[in-house]
């Protein structure tokens, strides 16, 4: 093997894509424990050109096997200074510094492994090195703002995973490094997030509400506090973010009085809720989500011509702007809403309200139409079993008898009364056809009873009674 790098040297040494090759050798070299060896044959390559971070990382560990600690951080520290992303040589950096008992060294070198293996998205890696720094002691682990947040492509995997819908992946990323380092603002700004698109509100603002100790400043997070206050329904909090949001200089407001008013609507202030809304859409016309907002409230409300309205002014704004998403979900409230116009139609329609003429003991008396020409007051008297008009109605419409029935009457006593049959009982659109009835000789008014009563059920109100068809 060492030939073979002798022959590659004495022929291609100004080439580079050889000397890489002949540096990857010497690293194995050095792991297969031919330390001197490789050190030997180092040295002249490094003396010739010392630009190259892998040789000097070589040489770094067959140092640290010599246990030559001093001249290995020397070594390692140049293939850094070459190459500042080269993870494995600040981890034999940290490695050099660990046994010369220079921690804080270690601890530096241990961290930028890390971070560099983050970036690369090698976790395991990563967390070798910070198994290292645990071991070191947390006494000599120091707490850095920064921290980890110079890991921005680490960062930017979470967010495109959690916004990709890998909710799961991100937080068990953010929770590892949290796991590591409890007071990273922006991971846990980040895991708040991600709990946030899981649903799990309470968890969400408890990571807010950490980054904000961290960072009481930052306007993003309180934003976002008051979002999550919202879908808890905690409309007071929620409101005491936006209203400071308002207070400070921030772009566009529009959205915070958009925001706003859903906290007003929460606590149903319904007032307030508009003109925050009215404030916003003066601010920014084109916002479309202030119009879903309105449209919500009036479905509320159940103004359902209004909530249509308004959903369908969103719709436009967000077909406009390239929202397909909204635009499904604003169609889906428009066709819920009509699915329900049309239910209160049908459901109207089995109703029949019908005014109250006067009453007789506390009993409603409505009019009634008998053979679609003939009209009588009839007390509504839902203990009789049929229907009874009096001898002059019957008359009026030349009923046929057909025999005699025993029946009880209103003042408790029974009578023979005859029976026969009309060809319909009207109430409004309510009518019955080829209805038994009986006659009452002596009285004025009749009695609206059971055989046509049987189909409805029946609501006295204090002007009027309602029908409801069964």
């Amino acid at each position: 093997m060492i030939t073979l790098i002798n022959i590659l040297l004495s022929r291609s040494f100004g080439n580079l894509r050889a000397l890489k090759i002949i540096s990857d050798w010497w690293i194995i070299f050095a792991k297969l424990h031919y330390y001197e060896a490789a050190i030997a044959k180092l040295d002249p390559l490094l003396h010739a050109d010392p630009s190259q971070a892998k040789l000097w990382y070589a040489k770094a560990l067959a140092l640290v096997n010599l246990q030559r600690f001093g001249e290995a951080v020397t070594s390692a520290q140049l293939s850094v200074q070459l190459n500042p992303t080269f993870a494995p040589g600040y981890q034999l950096l940290g490695n050099a510094c660990t046994q010369l008992e220079d921690k804080r060294g270690a601890i530096s070198a241990y961290k930028q492994a890390a971070h560099c293996y983050l970036d690369q998205g090698d976790k395991k890696q990563a967390q070798t090195c910070l198994d290292k720094l645990k071991a070191l002691g947390p006494q000599f682990i120091p707490n850095e703002q920064k921290s980890f947040q110079e890991s921005q492509e680490f960062f930017q995997k979470i967010s495109v995973g959690a916004e990709s819908g890998d909710h799961e992946a991100a937080l068990n990323n953010l929770n590892w490094l949290l796991n590591f380092d409890p007071k990273n603002a922006e991971a846990l700004a980040k895991r708040g997030l991600v709990q946030a698109k899981r649903r799990n509100y309470s968890a969400a603002l408890a990571d807010i509400n950490l980054a904000l100790q961290l960072c009481p400043n930052d306007l993003n997070l309180r934003l976002q506090r008051g979002k999550i206050r919202l879908w808890l329904n905690d409309a007071e909090g929620a409101m005491a973010d936006f209203s400071a949001l308002l207070e400070t200089e921030w772009g566009d407001t529009s959205e915070i009085y958009c925001l706003r008013s859903q906290a007003y609507q929460q606590l149903n202030d319904l007032d307030s809720a508009f003109q925050d809304l009215a404030n916003a859409l003066y601010i920014n016309p084109e916002n479309s989500e202030c119009y879903r907002v309105r449209g919500d409230i009036y479905r509320g409300l159940k103004d359902w011509e209004e909530a249509i309205s308004n959903y369908r002014r969103a719709i436009s704004l967000s077909l406009e702007q390239g929202n397909q998403f909204n635009y499904k979900k604003l169609q889906a409230k428009i066709a819920e809403i009509e699915r329900k116009i049309e239910r209160e139609k049908q459901e109207a329609s089995r109703i029949i309200r019908v005014p109250i003429k006067s009453r007789h003991g506390g009993t409603p008396i409505i009019e009634v139409l008998f053979n679609d020409c003939v009209t009588c007051d009839m007390v509504l008297d839902t203990g009789a079993g049929i229907v009874c008009v009096p001898e002059e109605i019957a008359r009026s419409l030349n009923i046929v008898f057909i025999g005699n029935q025993p029946l009880r009457v209103a003042d408790g006593s029974v009578t023979n009364a005859p029976i026969g049959y009309v060809r319909s009982v009207a109430i409004q659109q309510a009518k019955a056809e080829n209805l038994e009835v009986a006659i009452l000789p002596r009285y004025s008014t009749g009695l609206l009873g059971q055989n046509y009563l049987w189909q409805y059920d029946v609501r006295i109100l204090q002007t009027e009674v309602e029908l409801y068809l069964r």
